[in-house]
């Protein structure tokens, strides 16, 4: 059998189908590096630090069903979404702090810790807590928002921070774009020095999303996922069992159209930051 999950018979297709669906082009961007680079044969134990509600978990037992697969995160509230989203008894969910990972050393094969470190004070820790869970030859993949990001991703605070070195604060999350919850943002020398005093090694960087709409992240995540939370545009709601393909309707046409751009992007200057790492 063939290492690469985009080798394994009809589960790239599959892949493809549930990442098609979703409405923010950057956040597909992101699952799609994650998913091609985990290198499954199919059977691998696979832990992901701040699981939310899920979506990772999901498309892995659907697509591989033979994985074992565990998730954790410290809200409740999330977890208690991804139960009834994943609706798979196989899939292990556990209240748990990324600082403090609740299993022995060496017990998992993949982990995935995507768009979390950014809210988490001791982020060194918790890179040194996936290094200890991980097994040798393990694969990690991590994603964090990029310090360079694109003017138009996030106007407002990408010329409050170049004019008075100042942002909108991160508790003002409907406002506050791309800094919304998050204790920092990363550059690549930053994260890589982290994820190296862990012990990790570093296999490849991307730079993803570089071409976008202006006020993409207020669009998409300020009004477009509070309008979702409230139980409005039903059809863009990623967290719903209910496959829509409504979701690339006209009100998001405009951000795929923009970002098509990206297929020739070469700038360092992007939303975010994906790292494969290994042990």
């Amino acid at each position: 059998m063939k290492k690469a999950l985009i080798d394994l018979k009809g589960s790239l297709s599959r892949v493809k189908k549930i990442i098609d669906l979703e409405p923010d082009p950057s956040f597909a961007r992101r699952a799609r590096i994650i998913f091609e680079n985990l290198n499954l044969s199919g059977k691998e134990k696979i832990l992901e630090v701040g699981c939310g509600r899920g979506f990772y978990l999901k498309t892995l037992i659907d697509v591989l069903s033979d994985l074992d697969i565990t998730g954790i995160d410290l809200n409740k509230k999330y977890l208690s979404v991804a139960k009834k989203f994943i609706d798979n008894k196989k899939v292990k969910l556990i209240n748990a702090d990324a600082t403090n990972l609740p299993f022995k050393n060496e017990t998992f094969d993949r982990i995935i810790a995507t768009e979390i470190l950014e809210h988490i004070p001791d982020d060194q820790k918790a890179i040194s807590e996936m290094f200890r869970v991980l097994k040798p030859g393990g694969i990690a993949m991590i994603t964090v928002p990029n310090k360079n990001y694109p003017f138009f991703w996030d106007p407002l605070n990408w010329t409050l921070e170049r004019l008075f070195h100042w942002h909108i604060p991160a508790n003002i999350w409907w406002l506050a774009g791309l800094w919304a919850d998050h204790v920092r943002l990363y550059d690549e020398k930053e994260l890589g020095e982290k994820i190296k005093k862990s012990g990790f090694k570093v296999q490849k960087v991307w730079y993803a999303t570089h071409y976008c709409l202006p006020f993409s992240h207020f669009l998409l995540y300020g009004i477009g996922k509070n309008l979702v939370e409230k139980g409005l545009l039903k059809d863009y709601n990623r967290f719903s069992p209910k496959k829509n393909k409504r979701r690339k309707n006209i009100l998001v046409k405009p951000f795929f159209i923009m970002d098509s751009l990206n297929k020739n992007n070469f700038s360092k200057s992007s939303v975010n930051l994906i790292y494969k790492i290994s042990k």
